[in-house]
């Protein structure tokens, strides 16, 4: 939305089309937003200076693009207060200015409607944005090293679809392997990417995590809610505070320490691990300020769940999300392939910006939001001029039938087949490998390779999956995406010999200047090829010194 609205506002006259799995037409898109709607920025009286400071030092490990890292800090403010152009409610103070949660660090958080996306939707149409409800993408149009447009299928009707186009935007998501009920993306942009010819980054840095709760029934409760902020500064074991005696100091949010924590009290027969409810709400409380309709939301589902707002203590264990956003992008969010850009939840990671982590979140619960805003904003403009040079430098562009009838049958080759096996089944053994937390919190040679045999298992299993319906054929092109995703992520991680933010080895315990560098993958013939990207040092303004 973001990117077909800046489009929009660049040239009226550019021709925006929203393809989208879901119904982006009434804004029932995204992810971020219908969590929680948490927004946070660079706000008044905060310097983005330190805050480029703060990220490359306690969050990024010195593997942030920096350039793009100020260019964050410097606009997010400018990018926010533009939300009222768009119809987005922001909760305000009664002097008119945002009411805001303020952090002990660089930035503020406010509180914005969770159902932006419908008013952003009904600017769009204003605007004269189109709109392509419920189809999936399945392969994108390259030619001589250019997008041409994509193609796919209709989630109800199976009717084939053939979309051209001058530029494109990937701004579907990101890969979570559709663990945890709320953020659940299957990363079928990153295939796409990676199909076409794009090369992905920070690959190795995709292992977020949470923690859910266990009920006085001993039912687990997992994705509400949630603790991927605050509450793992309060975790204990015994009445002992673990996460102050593994991290000592407050943090913005889950990072992989708090895991290690966990992982090694757990290995040491100590547990179980508790959190102080009383502390959790009373500093998260000061930090989040939800907008009123989010409250009202989330205490809906809290009810729903049984939050325990009376007890002081409740047991949790840990989970994860992932978060895989490795789409290389450059400074205008422009990928390897001409015409080709990617934003968002698609390319968070792969932008360098936050550096070592997931990103979003980057260890900054509400930048999820702000990262869609931001690169959304910037792919808009981008793609919209140069759309406009190749529509008046070069001829229309057709497929030919054969390579059409090819793609055709290609899409729909799981329902053709008479016999096979469901695409759950390649799901859930790919996240066999993905959801234990000493496969990707806590990481090792050996156990990475035992999961990769996982992961070898799963894709052993690709072709024989069958679908009795479209949308079982989606979650095919899901399977797929996952089984990718899943093998590139122990892939890049075993090549990273150190411990480095969210990537831990204890194979290799300290962090190494040897990489200093940013990791690429890219496809290589029937393989995959792993490189090393030297970071512009000599250009930044911060030197990295490492801790």
């Amino acid at each position: 939305m973001s990117a077909a609205l800046t489009a929009k506002e660049c040239n009226q006259d550019v021709d925006v089309l929203v393809v989208d799995k879901a119904c982006a037409s009434k804004g029932w898109a995204g992810k971020a937003a219908r969590t929680a709607g948490l927004l946070s920025f660079v706000g008044q009286g905060k310097d983005p200076e330190e805050f480029a400071r703060y990220c490359l030092k306690e969050i990024g490990f010195g593997l942030n693009d920096q350039y793009l890292l100020r260019e964050f800090a410097y606009n997010s403010r400018r990018i926010v207060e533009h939300l009222s152009n768009w119809g987005v409610e922001i909760e305000r103070n009664p002097d008119g200015s945002m009411a805001v949660g303020v952090w002990p660090f660089p930035w503020v958080t406010a509180g914005v409607d969770p159902d932006m996306c419908r008013a952003m939707a009904c600017k769009a149409k204003e605007y004269g944005v189109r709109f392509a409800d419920r189809v999936v993408i399945t392969r994108l149009l390259v030619k001589d090293n250019r997008i041409r447009g994509a193609v796919g299928f209709h989630i109800l009707t199976g009717d084939f679809q053939v979309f051209y186009a001058d530029t494109v935007i990937l701004a579907c998501g990101s890969q979570n392997f559709d663990i945890t009920p709320s953020w659940c993306s299957t990363g079928v942009s990153q295939k796409l990417a990676f199909d076409a010819g794009c090369r992905l980054r920070n690959v190795e840095f995709c292992g977020m995590g949470d923690f859910g709760r266990i009920g006085p029934d001993g039912q687990r409760y997992y994705g509400q809610h949630s603790g991927a902020h605050t509450g793992h500064d309060w975790l204990f074991v015994r009445g002992e505070n673990i996460s102050q005696k593994w991290r000592p100091g407050f943090h913005s949010s889950m990072d992989p320490y708090a895991a290690n924590a966990w992982y090694q009290e757990t290995i040491a027969g100590n547990g179980p691990v508790e959190v102080h409810m009383e502390q959790f709400n009373e500093q998260s409380g000061e930090l989040f300020h939800f907008h009123p309709k989010a409250r009202k939301r989330m205490a809906r589902v809290e009810d729903i769940a049984g939050y325990p707002r009376e007890h002081e203590w409740y047991e949790v264990f840990p989970g994860v999300i992932s978060e895989m956003s490795a789409i290389r992008v450059g400074h205008s969010m422009q990928t390897d392939v001409a015409g080709l850009f990617a934003a968002g939840d698609a390319a968070g990671a792969g932008s360098a910006r936050a550096g070592a982590v997931p990103a979003p979140p980057a260890k900054i619960h509400g930048t999820g939001l702000m990262n869609a805003l931001f690169m959304g904003s910037k792919s808009g403009e981008s793609a919209v001029l140069l759309a406009d040079v190749q529509r008046k430098t070069s001829a229309p562009y057709e497929l030919p039938e054969e390579e059409l009838d090819q793609l055709r049958t290609e899409t729909y080759a799981c329902m053709d087949r008479e016999s096979g096996i469901s695409p759950y089944d390649v799901i859930h053994r790919v996240q066999d490998a993905m959801a234990p937390c000493d496969y990707i919190f806590v990481k090792s040679g050996e156990r990475m390779r035992e999961a990769l045999d996982i992961v070898a298992q799963a894709k052993a299993m690709l072709p024989e999956m069958r679908a009795e319906n479209y949308h079982e054929l989606s979650k095919c092109v899901d399977a797929q995406a996952m089984v990718l995703c899943a093998e590139l992520f122990f892939l890049t991680s075993l090549e990273r010999k150190e411990s480095r933010g969210f990537h831990l080895r204890e194979d290799y315990p300290d962090q190494s200047d040897q990489y200093d560098c940013w990791l690429d993958v890219c496809k290589d013939g029937d393989g995959v090829s792993i490189n090393r990207e030297e970071i512009p040092d000599e250009s930044y303004d911060y030197p990295w010194q490492k801790q």
